[in-house]
């Protein structure tokens, strides 16, 4: 799915980004330009980083058991 039309950038290329390290809409933007032109698209940017940063907790111990987050320099 499409989520910046400007820029024609699609959900799986947020999805690369923020597995690789962007945590937020302006990483993205700095990462590949999506968000960062008229900015129709932050909501769904800022829906997307948020399903790929969620964590999954075990109700009885509250624990982690995952999280989709490996830091990298953005925008280098």
């Amino acid at each position: 799915m499409i989520v910046c039309q400007c820029l024609a950038t699609n959900e799986a290329t947020i999805r690369h980004f923020a597995a690789h390290g962007a945590a937020t809409v302006a990483e993205i933007g700095r990462a590949c330009g999506a968000g960062t032109d008229c900015g129709s698209c932050l909501a769904m940017i800022t829906a997307v980083l948020d399903q790929c940063h969620a964590v999954e907790l075990d109700p009885q111990h509250h624990t982690v058991h995952s999280i989709a987050f490996d830091p990298i320099a953005v925008g280098t």
